[in-house]
C-alpha cells in the first residue's frame, strides 16, 4: 500500500512506500483507451518511484506494479492531493492537467485532460447591495495592469462591468446589484478580463463537483428585482436577476 501518491507543479508524478519494492517489481502507468505503457524510474533505495507526466495523452492511466510480465494495481491510501497543492498547481500556465485519481477500494491512477484558463472562485458573499467575490485565476500565471469582473446577459449579450483588484493570479471584486437591476430581469454569466485573459467564473479545484442544488447563496432584494449568485450545472457562477414574481429561472 502507497502512502505517497502525488503529481506536483512540475507534472512528476511521485510515489512513496514505507519500505523498497522488492527486486523485480516496478511501477507501470497504462492508458486505459490505447493501452500505452510508461514505466517509473527508482529513487534512492527503492521505496520512492517517479515518472514525469507532462507528456502523457489525455485520458486515464492505470498505476500498476509491474513483475515478471504480471502487473497488479497500484493501491494507496493516500487521497492524491491537498487543497492548496490544487490551487499551487493551477498557478502555472498549463493547456493539459495531471490528477491522481484513487478508486473506493484504493486503486491509484492518473486522469490527463485539456484545460483553458478559468477564474476559480473562492468565497463568494451576497449581501448590502453587493456581491464580493474572491478567487485567483486558474492556468494562466500572474497577469499585470487593469482587471474587470464582466457580466453578460444571456439571449441578449448585455453587459456590465466593474473594476477587479488583481494580485498575481489572485483577485477581488465588488459588484454593486443595481447596476443589474437597472436592465431587463437576466441571467448574468460572469467573466474576469485580466490583461489577455477572459476566463470564466467557477469552481473546480476544490474537488466537489455538482454544487448547482447543493450550494445555495441569499438572495438580495432590490426595488421589484431578485438578485442571487448561484452555480450552474457546469460549476460556473451567474446571477440571476428576476422580477419577484417571475421565478429566479436558474440553470
Amino acid at each position: 500500500m502507497a502512502n505517497h501518491v502525488r503529481v506536483d507543479a512540475d507534472d512528476v508524478l511521485t510515489i512513496g512506500w514505507d519500505a523498497p519494492l522488492p527486486d523485480g517489481e516496478r511501477v507501470v502507468l497504462r492508458h486505459a483507451a490505447s493501452g500505452a505503457v510508461r514505466a517509473g524510474r527508482a529513487a534512492g533505495d527503492g521505496a520512492r518511484w517517479t515518472l514525469p507526466a507532462g507528456d502523457l495523452g489525455t485520458g486515464a492511466w492505470e498505476a500498476c506494479i509491474e513483475a515478471g510480465g504480471i502487473a497488479r494495481p497500484l493501491r494507496t491510501d493516500d487521497p492524491g492531493f491537498s487543497l492548496d497543492g490544487l490551487l499551487a498547481y493551477a498557478d502555472r500556465p498549463r493547456d493539459r492537467a495531471v490528477r491522481v485519481t484513487r478508486t473506493p477500494d484504493g486503486r491509484a491512477g492518473l486522469r490527463v485532460r485539456a484545460v483553458a484558463p478559468h477564474a476559480e472562485v473562492r468565497t463568494v458573499h451576497p449581501g448590502g447591495g453587493e456581491i464580493r467575490i474572491a478567487g485567483r485565476l486558474a492556468y494562466t500565471g500572474p497577469r499585470r495592469g487593469a482587471a474587470r469582473l464582466v457580466a453578460v446577459a444571456r439571449g441578449t449579450g448585455r453587459r456590465a462591468a466593474w473594476p477587479a483588484r488583481l494580485d498575481g493570479t489572485a483577485f477581488r471584486v465588488s459588484a454593486p446589484v443595481d447596476v443589474l437591476t437597472a436592465e431587463p430581469p437576466a441571467i448574468w454569466d460572469l467573466w474576469l478580463d485580466a490583461d489577455d485573459v477572459h476566463a470564466r467564473l467557477a469552481t473546480r479545484l476544490d474537488d466537489a463537483p455538482g454544487k448547482r442544488g447543493m450550494v445555495s447563496y441569499p438572495r438580495q432584494l432590490a426595488g421589484d428585482r431578485s438578485v442571487r449568485p448561484y452555480y450552474t450545472v457546469r460549476d460556473e457562477l451567474s446571477v440571476a436577476c428576476h422580477a419577484l414574481d417571475g421565478g429566479d429561472g436558474a440553470r
